[in-house]
């Protein structure tokens, strides 16, 4: 019942989308928003703001219905592509930006962010074992309250590679994801790298405990929300953000 809802509510949202393409008539607008507003709160639900004194849930919020409106202003049904998927990246990318406009993504973090996957490389190699959150604070000389914003901020940083700004050739500022090449486009070097990539990271996941398997699996493949996954293991919201970006940590540090 409850997924024939939504099944119905995303196709009534499609047939507003182009009903507003021919028209561009500002009342289906509203109705676009109405009906898209599921959407920007999940996206919205997959960020822990924990860490953050400027920006809420509310804030980010706004921002993605920004994104939507922005998505259906450049969206062209000829693509032949569903606006869903086309609209999805967007609102992220707003969401994202706004976070680094707010110095929750900025230089300083990303580089701590470095910092912390080079300390959970050394000291895993170096122990033969992964890392104990004290152990990583004391190599790095910082209070646990530090590291968990660190390891909050390394979600953010990981999913902003397709949500970078360039300019078109029109002079507006785009998301990479609109330019980007077309994956059969790809040369035959970049697709052998990407194939032995993609066989390293299976071995690494599968190596995971079953509980960061199951976790990444939820957020990434299924994409639930935070507070989804945290109602399915029966812990709290902010105990599965930490899990999920330490296991992220751990992950990238392999790569380095």
């Amino acid at each position: 019942m409850i997924e024939s809802a939504t099944e119905n509510r995303v196709e009534k949202g499609e047939q507003l989308v182009l009903e507003f393409t021919r028209s561009k008539n500002p009342m289906i607008k509203d109705l676009i928003v109405k009906s898209y507003a599921p959407l920007v709160k999940h996206i919205v639900g997959r960020f822990n703001l924990t860490y953050s004194t400027t920006l809420s849930q509310d804030d980010l919020y706004q921002f993605g219905v920004l994104g939507l409106l922005r998505a259906l202003d450049r969206f062209d049904p000829e693509m032949k592509v569903p606006f869903k998927s086309f609209v999805y990246k967007r609102i992220h990318g707003e969401v994202i930006d706004a976070m680094r406009k707010e110095g929750l993504i900025g230089r300083d973090m990303y580089e701590k962010v470095k910092k912390l996957e080079k300390c959970v490389k050394d000291l895993s190699s170096r122990l033969g074992r992964e890392a104990a959150v004290d152990e990583i604070c004391q190599v790095m000389d910082i209070d646990q309250d530090e590291y968990y914003n660190i390891l909050n901020t390394s979600q953010m940083t990981y999913m902003t590679s397709l949500n970078n700004t360039v300019t078109d050739d029109e002079g507006a500022s785009v998301y990479k994801i609109d330019v980007l090449e077309d994956d059969s486009q790809e040369n035959p070097e970049d697709m052998v790298i990407n194939k032995n990539l993609k066989a390293r990271l299976k071995e690494v996941i599968n190596l995971l405990p079953e509980r960061e398997r199951l976790i990444l699996a939820l957020y990434f493949y299924e994409e639930l929300t935070l507070a989804d996954i945290a109602k399915i293991l029966s812990l709290s919201e902010a105990r599965i953000s930490q899990i999920l970006n330490k296991t992220l940590i751990e992950i990238k540090a392999k790569f380095l």
